[in-house]
């Protein structure tokens, strides 16, 4: 959207920057406001391709069902009038009923394949060539990938993601190597931490351990099974004597699974980035 005061662009998320005039990020901004849906644009495409060639839809519509395809002449008009969307089978197709490569198939420029997704034709092809997958860096270079929201944060916002997602990788770097991002949410407790001394451990070993094999911390475990005794033992101290039993016994559990982790400690940390949000 243009201002009537310097040059300022809203790329979607509610962002709105100002690009130096003439400049690549200017002119994705531009081509980004004008692109059609991607569906659209492939019609577009494919009509003109079927008028050069002189081929009527009805004869586009014959071609397709010779390939087990429930195309008629309503179809083709539907897909050219951005309408109707292709199937992944259907683009596949698409040589054997137009005749051309599917590279002179695809629409020119700039196309919105979601209505947060935008891309540039030349990453459209890289992608279809099968073997390319774009990086978190394809979201922040012009003319390459956007999404809304994402792509058109500022600087400032953009480290604070990157400070999050620094904060994770500090905070699990703690835990045993290959740690899950669902058992390391919560600190070690307090009993993990008294039991960490008596295996000669770190209380984070201990915390993982206890959550992978219960699903829950050591505490929790010690009174969810001091509960099924049934009846408490009355006094404080008869109380306490029943937990510290219940406890040696929950240590014992976990030493061989401690013990495990512990043998894989100083190997790579191989993080998945879906435990530190979707792709930057």
């Amino acid at each position: 959207m243009k201002r009537d005061e310097g040059n300022e662009r809203g790329l979607g998320g509610g962002f709105t920057a100002k690009l130096a005039p003439g400049s690549d990020a200017e002119q994705w901004a531009e081509a980004l406001e004008q692109a059609p849906p991607f569906g659209e644009a492939i019609g577009r495409k494919l009509q003109r391709v079927r008028e050069e060639k002189g081929r009527t839809a009805e004869d586009v519509a014959q071609t397709a069902q010779q390939l087990g395809l429930s195309w008629h002449r309503p179809t083709v008009g539907q897909i050219e009038r951005g309408r109707r969307a292709l199937s992944a089978a259907e683009l596949i197709m698409l040589p054997l009923i137009y005749g051309r490569p599917l590279g002179e198939l695809l629409p020119e420029g700039t196309v919105w394949l979601t209505s947060e997704l935008g891309v540039y034709d030349r990453e459209v092809r890289k992608v279809l060539g099968g073997d390319y997958t774009p990086n978190h860096l394809a979201l922040r270079a012009p003319g390459g990938w956007h999404v809304k929201g994402r792509s058109d944060q500022s600087g400032e916002e953009v480290g604070e993601r990157v400070a999050e997602a620094v904060a994770v990788l500090s905070t699990r770097s703690q835990w045993p190597t290959r740690a899950l991002a669902r058992y390391v949410q919560d600190k070690p407790d307090e009993a993990e931490t008294k039991a960490a001394k008596r295996l000669d451990t770190t209380p984070h070993y201990v915390a993982y351990a206890a959550r992978e094999t219960w699903g829950h911390g050591l505490a929790v475990e010690r009174e969810a099974r001091l509960r099924e005794r049934g009846e408490l033992p009355e006094g404080k101290r008869a109380l306490q004597s029943a937990r510290g039993h219940i406890t040696r016994t929950l240590v014992a559990e976990l030493e061989p699974v401690i013990r495990r982790y512990e043998t894989r400690r100083g190997e790579p940390d191989h993080v998945d980035p879906s435990d530190i949000g979707p792709m930057q």
